[in-house]
């Protein structure tokens, strides 16, 4: 499987095939750091993750910690959701499919 580096890739490779795709998704959230001590180089806040593979061919991951970086590739998957199937699923899912 082949892993790449944006998004928009994933968008593009769908774009380009008219077959049927399918897209397995997972987004969670994760905390930054248990301790928050106000300095402003401390990070605070949450971790956005999202992992997506396309048919088992591509696969994408990323963790955001922008927040409009992370808004941005949500619109990403709100065109891939009008592209093609888009099913979520765990992390540990997706793990094992790029583990083979």
């Amino acid at each position: 499987m082949k892993q790449v580096n944006s998004l928009v890739e994933i968008v593009e490779a769908v774009k380009e095939d008219s077959n049927d795709h399918k897209i397995l998704l997972n987004q969670h959230e994760t905390s930054r750091s248990a301790v928050t001590l106000g300095d402003e180089d401390t990070e605070s806040g949450t971790r956005l993750h999202m992992k997506a593979v396309l048919d088992d061919s591509l696969y994408y991951s990323e963790v955001f910690t922008d927040d409009t970086l992370y808004e941005e590739a949500n619109e990403l998957i709100q065109e891939l959701k009008s592209l093609a199937e888009v099913e979520l699923v765990s992390e540990e899912e997706i793990d094992v499919l790029i583990e083979k």
